[in-house]
């Protein structure tokens, strides 16, 4: 292990300049700037809070770079690191002080864990070997032990491995039908790991969920159905800070699927305290006052008016949307959930990528954006037959047509009572917004009893600013200033944007900038935002 402070690898390439305002509402407090090169390089952004930011750096084919930054982006530690012969980033898991990162390559049993503690700079290796073709969805660590989660020849599997003692070993099976683990939590209070699965048995669609010891024995297990006409697609289970469990995901009417895959109808939310719920309920985007707001007037009113002439006739308009929900929040005794709704987009050719960054670029540590993009939507729905995923539209699919990544249309923010009835709604509507991930774009934060919502593209930020159903303040858009005289953004890739701490938001992403007296350059950026 080395660790080197001062003048270091990275900071030898950043370019720091500080202070502009956009508007009265926003100020670009500090932006760093790394020359890249290209698809063979790239960058992975963990925010810390006010500890400040890690950042994952691919600076060749086997070796990267870890570097911590503090709150106001002024490196604290930087060390190096190598891996094993076409390795690639998994996913990581970010537990108290420490970061976890798990490295593999496709087809191979070789796994490796890399352990860092962000205060000082520690990194620890852990090698391993597991199955082959593992199709890892879920990774996590709690109490040295990692949790690994995912598909083996289109069935569930959950792997535990004792970074002490790396051996791996498999628990928990015996589901009927076919299946996907949705999420794993951890039950501190009672040091039990919690397993939910989503579960398609003949034409029903339900959520189970698995309490397990340290021993891999199962303590205690439940089942989520719902009425009869209804199935469960995805469900995410939630732990909070006073005990309460919640299960929360999207359902559908049963049976009803477009283009192979399950739609959903509107989103639930499940009390799964104990060994069975405490109450299901559902809520129908027809009954949300703002759902439909991002569709132009005519549309708006079209799709109300078959609406109310459905509910008349004691019926419900059959929807078509795929959904991504957020984690869910607990604040003033309401239950505030955000939900992201998306479309795949296919296109006939060849051209794959950024015009400028190459196929690769964004994702250099993962096994490319096809296996990628697969792995980020079976998070939600599931590698399996019943559930479209991206696997089916890989560079092989038919009639040459290629993934051409995910679309989103609008957001959802809504506020349920602590026993799930719905309060309130408002929406906020993407303008354009496009990713080669699945990825939660609407990041929020409270002041009061106001919510800012918030999103980046394009190198600009979108805003919002909500109380309840009531809009407080319109969407605004706003750029994320070079902050170099001369400059001209001719490209941004893959920007993102993060609720970091106190007031702050930190934006990243790629760009390609033009200077009339400088020339053009390539970089990564990090621009650290005051609201």
């Amino acid at each position: 292990m080395e660790i080197k402070q001062g003048k270091k690898y990275l900071l030898s390439f950043l370019i720091i300049t500080i202070v502009s305002f956009f508007e009265a509402n926003a100020q670009s407090v500090k932006r760093i700037e790394l020359p890249t090169r290209g698809e063979d390089q790239g960058f992975q952004v963990i925010t810390l809070g006010e500890d400040g930011v890690l950042l994952l750096t691919k600076t060749g084919k086997l070796t990267f770079n870890i570097t911590k930054l503090d709150a106001q982006l002024q490196q604290t530690w930087s060390t190096n690191g190598e891996l094993e012969e076409n390795q690639s980033m998994v996913d990581f898991h970010r537990n108290g002080r420490d970061v976890y990162f798990l490295f593999s390559k496709y087809n191979s049993d070789l796994y490796q864990i890399i352990k860092v503690s962000t205060g000082i700079g520690i990194m620890q290796k852990f090698f391993f070997e597991n199955l082959r073709r593992f199709e890892v969805s879920e990774f996590k660590v709690f109490n040295d032990i990692a949790y690994l989660a995912g598909m083996v020849k289109e069935e569930p599997v959950l792997m535990s491995v004792g970074l002490n003692k790396p051996q791996p070993r498999v628990l928990a099976g015996g589901l009927k039908g076919t299946a996907s683990i949705s999420s794993l939590e951890y039950d501190e209070a009672n040091d039990l790991l919690v397993v939910s699965y989503s579960v398609k048995k003949g034409r029903s669609s339900y959520m189970a969920v698995k309490r397990i010891n340290p021993n891999g024995k199962i303590v205690e297990q439940l089942t989520i159905e719902p009425e009869e006409d209804y199935g469960l697609l995805t469900g995410k289970l939630f732990s909070l800070n006073d005990g309460t469990q919640l299960m929360i995901g999207n359902y559908g009417f049963r049976g009803y699927q477009s283009n192979g895959g399950p739609m959903s109808q509107g989103l639930y939310i499940s009390k799964v305290d104990g060994e069975t719920p405490e109450y299901l309920k559902m809520h129908s985007f027809t009954d949300f006052k703002n759902f439909f707001k991002f569709l132009p007037p005519k549309q708006q009113e079209k799709i109300e008016k078959k609406i109310k002439k459905k509910k008349g006739k004691g019926d419900d308009l059959r929807l078509n949307y795929r959904v991504l929900v957020h984690d869910i929040i607990k604040k003033d005794n309401q239950y505030i959930l955000v939900a992201e709704v998306f479309y795949p987009e296919f296109r006939n050719n060849n051209n794959f990528g950024s015009p400028f960054y190459g196929s690769a670029f964004g994702s250099p540590f993962g096994f490319g954006y096809s296996s990628l993009n697969a792995m980020r939507f079976a998070r939600y729905y599931g590698l399996n037959s019943w559930a479209w995923n991206p696997w089916m539209y890989s560079n092989y699919g038919n009639n040459n047509q290629q993934f051409d990544g995910f679309k989103y249309t609008h957001a959802v923010v809504a506020g349920f009572d602590l026993n799930g009835k719905l309060i309130w709604d408002n929406s906020f509507s993407f303008d354009n917004v496009k990713s080669m991930e699945l990825k939660e774009k609407v990041k929020i934060r409270y002041e009061g009893d106001e919510i800012a919502l918030v999103y980046s593209n394009k190198g600009k930020l979108a805003t919002k600013i909500v109380r309840g159903s009531e809009v407080v303040e319109g969407i605004k858009t706003i750029d994320i200033d070079t902050q170099k005289e001369g400059d001209k953004v001719r490209d941004t890739a893959t920007d993102d944007i993060e609720y970091w701490h106190q007031n702050y938001y930190l934006a990243w992403g790629y760009q390609r900038i033009a200077n009339r007296n400088e020339g053009s350059r390539r970089v990564f950026y990090l621009n650290k935002i005051a609201f």
